[in-house]
């Protein structure tokens, strides 16, 4: 479901002031007034903005809304909130844009809804107001901590988290049974990876055993295109991609190398199919369904991709009990023995417009929205994790039989930087990988390149840490 978001120019002059219009707006039944009340309500219109199928995000705005106006009632406040939500149907630059566009034409959504990692160009452009105040409240006395790094940006709080998912390593527990291993090793996997028992290089020589031994094709599938999951291996190595002090970008080049060296190890072991990063994403959903993999580095939300589309070859769709029979996730193995495994996240946020007219409405707002039932809402139908440890004890998430399982994750997660650069350098890595794989160049030369690249595209806004 997540994709990592473009990097978007800062100068948008060029671009037409009618964009900030093109969201068609959708009006939300909201709580009808008492008739008893003497006097008629003041209504105060909040507006929210998302983009993408998963409207829930909107949604569960327009339910909270009527928390907010039970409680307002209670108060003996004469007002009634009422909820208006867009949905952005367009690449994620085009959202961005269209939001800065909209802000410059004072008609900026109250709630934005978009990726954690706009949080730091968004607040740069005084386009965003800060929210310090939500961690200090009770609704989110009980996020999972580390989230917050996720929408921090100067040392303030300018998001509140919405969402969040885990990037795990799925096995297939049919290629192990053929290794011999039994069903009660299997089952113990995850457990093995979370203490650190089960490293990075043990996860490679099982893999070459499942490739020497004929029991899968290959041994180790990652994503096919740029994207986010690359830099957990950085992080697994132990880089720092950005410093907050500086704002700058990090290319902590010991890490890197580190990191180019196994995907060069990999792809030279041929671990990998020989031409994964030119591969479509059907071909590599067929490869892990298909249990011709034995890992594959992929996100929660590929569930659900093998349960919409015919990826088997004979089943066609599978189900959500069929991939919990035949595949395990576990955390990303921590590169040395007794290490911290890994994961990277991608969350989703709710800014709030600097523009907004009613900042205490809107605020108490996202606290009610915050509730563990409208997260679980929103999470069983759109395969992501909770933020809060309410929302993970959740009985019906809990019950859920894939994502009551990787919830834990969010405790072992990294982030993307929150710098408006990043897209430059993600793009860089990954042809740097590109060409790894293909053995095109050396981790060495790939290293050299690199860094002569990101000066070239970064400039000051470049650290260097050799």
């Amino acid at each position: 479901m997540k994709k990592a978001m473009k990097g978007v120019l800062s100068t948008l002059l060029v671009c037409s002031i009618v964009l900030a219009g093109c969201a068609k707006a959708e009006v939300k039944p909201t709580a009808s007034t008492d008739a008893s009340t003497t006097s008629t309500p003041e209504v105060v219109t909040l507006t929210a903005q998302t983009a993408g199928i998963e409207k829930t995000r909107v949604d569960n705005l327009v339910q909270a809304s009527l928390k907010l106006n039970e409680e307002l009632k209670s108060q003996g406040k004469n007002i009634e909130v009422k909820m208006e939500t867009k949905s952005f149907d367009g690449s994620w630059a085009d959202y961005v844009k269209q939001f800065m566009l909209a802000s410059q034409s004072k008609k900026a959504p109250d709630i934005y809804a978009i990726g954690h990692e706009y949080v730091g160009m968004l607040a740069d452009g005084n386009y965003i107001m800060p929210l310090d105040s939500l961690k200090q409240s009770k609704a989110y006395s009980d996020l999972f901590p580390v989230l917050w790094e996720s929408v921090t940006f100067k040392g303030k709080v300018w998001a509140a988290p919405q969402d969040t998912e885990a990037r795990p390593v799925f096995y297939n527990k049919g290629i192990l049974k053929k290794l011999g291993w039994t069903d009660q090793q299997i089952n113990d996997l995850p457990e093995k990876v979370k203490k650190g028992e089960f490293t990075l290089q043990d996860m490679t020589q099982l893999a070459q055993e499942a490739k020497t031994k004929g029991a899968a094709e290959f041994g180790i599938v990652h994503r096919p295109v740029d994207g986010p999951d690359f830099q957990a291996l950085a992080y697994n190595f132990g880089a720092k991609l950005y410093d907050p002090a500086d704002n700058k970008l990090v290319l902590d080049k010991k890490a890197v190398a580190k990191q180019f060296q196994y995907y060069y190890d990999i792809a030279q072991k041929k671990l990998i199919p020989d031409n994964l990063t030119t591969m479509e994403w059907t071909s590599v959903h067929k490869t892990v369904v298909n249990e011709k993999t034995l890992f594959y580095y992929g996100g929660v939300w590929n569930v659900n991709n093998w349960v919409s589309d015919s990826f088997h070859d004979q089943l066609g769709k599978v189900d959500v009990k069929w991939v919990n029979d035949h595949l395990g996730m576990m955390l990303i193995p921590a590169a040395e023995k007794g290490g911290k495994p890994v994961t990277l996240s991608h969350p989703f946020v709710y800014t709030v417009s600097a523009q907004t007219k009613n900042p205490e409405l809107v605020t108490r707002l996202l606290e009610l929205v915050a509730d563990p039932k409208l997260q679980t809402e929103h999470n069983v139908k759109t395969y992501h994790l909770p933020v809060t440890k309410g929302g993970a004890d959740d009985a019906t998430f809990k019950a859920d039989i894939t994502l009551g399982k990787v919830a834990y994750m969010s405790e072992y997660t990294t982030f993307l930087p929150n710098h408006e650069g990043f897209s430059k350098y993600s793009t860089a890595v990954f042809k740097a990988i590109q060409a790894v794989e293909l053995g095109k160049q050396t981790p060495d030369a790939a290293m050299k390149d690199l860094e002569a690249q990101l000066k070239n595209d970064l400039g000051d806004q470049l650290k260097i840490v050799q």
